[in-house]
């Protein structure tokens, strides 16, 4: 339908609450947490039947918490960033035929309406880096290419879907600080359950994340390459409203430093076509 429109919205929980360093698990003295909860919301817009619009922002309630041992009584600490992150803004081109391959490309810009603050760090490095004592950001500060691509095929009565995305910044913000380029490959394979109205699907991502630069020096926690398995489940309810839900459970992580992850990653959703 040319001059189709869809708003979707998303919310992304996980709580970061155990501590790895490269894949190797270890103890969490300082009780260390960190909860991040990301509703995302997007429109698309269907220029014509192979050409769209998009856009999308998020609005990030991140909180790490932790116990700081004391001589007398053990002090709890709080640090916490909420409100609108980044926006992101772009368009898409849709190649193929539904009964063989379809392929879409898309390239968009991440425009820094997110707040950012200037990170503190200890005075000493550590194998090198820099060691965050407060880094929460809402947004990159900068204006970041992002860009990706995907294709379907019909595969035993279903679809099977491939992918690739990527941010890349490349710059710094006015504190110095460069977020770390990502990118995430996948595939997975989606099938109707007994009715058109329900669909079930898995996937299976690589993740990798490169480290935070601060003024040409690397921030010690962050970076690492995941591997996620991802099922799921969507269904129609009504007329054009689609609802979703997902689990990202991490089968593999090896993470460039000993950091805070997490054991899943829980994502529902739904999104309305006009």
């Amino acid at each position: 339908m040319i001059g189709r429109f869809r708003f979707s919205t998303f919310v992304t929980r996980e709580r970061r609450d155990t501590v790895y360093d490269g894949s190797q698990r270890e103890d969490n003295p300082l009780q260390e947490r960190t909860a991040i909860t990301v509703p995302l919301l997007m429109v698309d817009f269907r220029v014509t039947p192979r050409f769209g619009l998009h856009a999308a922002t998020a609005v990030p309630l991140i909180a790490r918490t932790g116990v700081v041992p004391r001589a007398a009584v053990p002090q709890a600490f709080r640090d916490a960033a909420r409100g609108l992150g980044d926006t992101v803004v772009g368009a898409w081109y849709r190649g193929g035929a539904p009964s063989r391959w379809t392929w879409t490309v898309n390239g968009a810009l991440s425009l820094p309406t997110g707040e950012t603050r200037a990170p503190r760090f200890r005075g000493e490095l550590s194998e090198g880096s820099l060691v965050p004592l407060s880094r929460l950001q809402r947004g990159s500060g900068t204006v970041d290419p992002t860009f990706g691509m995907s294709a379907e095929y019909p595969l035993a009565g279903g679809r099977w879907v491939s992918s690739f995305a990527a941010r890349t910044p490349f710059t710094e913000n006015d504190d110095g600080l460069r977020v770390g380029v990502s990118s995430e490959v996948g595939s997975g394979w989606a099938h109707y359950v007994k009715t058109h109205r329900v669909m079930a699907f898995a996937r299976l991502d690589w993740l990798h994340r490169q480290q935070d630069v601060f003024n040409g020096t690397p921030v010690l926690v962050g970076g690492g390459n995941w591997v996620y398995l991802t099922p799921g489940i969507a269904f129609m309810v009504g007329k054009g409203i689609n609802v979703q839900a997902d689990v990202k459970l991490p089968v593999y992580r090896n993470l460039a430093n000993r950091q805070l992850d997490s054991h899943a990653i829980y994502q529902l959703g739904f999104s309305r076509s006009f």
